[in-house]
């Protein structure tokens, strides 16, 4: 049993191969291009801060969350730092973030004009970005004649500073026709703008997947998000692009028992044995990211050896036939990551669930306690929900 564990099931997240991502993206973009480095979802719940720390070394400024709530929790920490909220802030949230010199994404004249109002009782100039819709439908100005006037009377706003301007690629990878039509979409009406005389100190609309495949699309600023951590969300894998995957999930057993030939296992009777079998039990389930979808799909790394989950994944807690394999309570069990020769992978995981690997990973319960290690040590604890 380790001594800093405050649970026998726990996230370990590698920060050298963090700082290898990072270095690996600000090489590809080059010193032309800033990097704004994604970390909604607390850094799609591999921890903002501490990740943030190593890329804040690295030369990153600027960061994109999702949330005034994110932002306000990053600007805690990082009082230097360039925050963008990503999604939507309604307005009466605009005090706090001018108050905290948040930048908002704005898509409408009406939010324009309310936080121009209140920048101007408030004595502040509001930083935004102009959010454009090129193909996504999910927000933004779609380029038209009626966006483009309103865009210009944004511009006009004594107490809104309008700094950059982006848009969101829906298929980098798998559609690079659609890809190139909204780039061109995006960049057409900006030069629209443009031509009005009203500029942008930025314009971004580069992904984690342009970033590892078009240089032609990066502007002033790309936004890298899953390819941070390790993960293509692709067929691709991470190594092809110089990538390390930097997080490992790991459990102690908790019960080993004898299960008879004909006597089942867990909810609802799920597995019946059909030998004598050897179950381990380990203290982790579908609270914490491996769903009931995944029950009897799935393996783990006991000893270096692969070993069949079995039954259904209980909330908290998940059976594994370990038949033959030489193991004892407190052993440490991998599910994701890897063990002597032998190496589980998320990816490995999602084509079970369907699910992709940024949405798994963003399924981490807090409850999960995070531990960080730099240089091979030990170099911060995460604090449980």
């Amino acid at each position: 049993m380790k001594d800093f564990l405050t649970r026998p099931a726990w996230i370990e997240i590698n920060l050298d191969n963090f700082e290898n991502n990072i270095k690996e993206i600000k090489n590809l973009v080059g010193d032309s291009t800033e990097v704004m480095s994604v970390v909604k979802s607390d850094a799609y719940r591999l921890g903002a801060l501490p990740l943030s720390y190593i890329s804040t070394e690295l030369g990153v400024n600027f960061y994109a969350v999702a949330t005034l709530g994110e932002a306000l929790t990053f600007r805690k920490e990082f009082p230097n730092s360039d925050i963008l909220i990503l999604g939507y802030t309604p307005p009466y949230l605009y005090e706090d973030a001018i108050k905290n010199n948040i930048t908002l994404n704005l898509y409408s004249l009406d939010d324009a004009n309310n936080l121009d109002a209140i920048a101007k009782r408030m004595l502040k100039v509001a930083k935004i970005h102009i959010a454009v819709d090129s193909g996504m439908s999910r927000i933004g100005f779609i380029p038209n004649k009626d966006s483009l006037d309103k865009i210009i009377n944004i511009f006009q706003l004594k107490n809104i500073y309008v700094e950059g301007i982006f848009s969101h690629f829906a298929a980098c990878e798998s559609d690079p026709e659609f890809t190139k039509r909204q780039f061109t979409y995006f960049t057409n009406f900006i030069k629209e703008i443009e031509s009005k005389g009203y500029n942008f100190k930025y314009r971004h609309i580069a992904n984690s997947s342009s970033v590892l495949y078009h240089r032609e699309y990066d502007l002033d600023m790309v936004r890298p998000g899953i390819i941070q951590y390790g993960y293509t969300d692709s067929e691709k894998l991470p190594e092809e692009f110089n990538l390390k995957e930097i997080l490992s999930i790991k459990a102690e057993i908790s019960s080993i028992r004898k299960v008879k030939c004909g006597e089942t296992v867990g909810y609802e009777r799920f597995y019946k044995c059909t030998k004598d079998t050897k179950v381990v039990t380990l203290p982790i389930g579908y609270a914490d990211a491996f769903p009931r979808i995944l029950s009897e799909k799935i393996e783990v790394l006991i000893n270096g050896k692969r070993c069949k989950q079995i039954g259904l994944i209980c909330m908290d807690q998940m059976m594994i036939d370990a038949t033959g394999v030489d193991c004892k309570i407190g052993d440490e069990v991998v599910l994701i990551g890897k063990q002597d020769n032998e190496e589980i992978r998320i990816r490995d995981i999602c084509k079970f669930s369907g699910d992709c690997e940024t949405s798994f990973i963003t399924h981490l319960n807090r409850r999960l306690p995070k531990y960080y290690y730099r240089h091979g040590e030990l170099v911060h604890v995460s604090k449980m929900d």
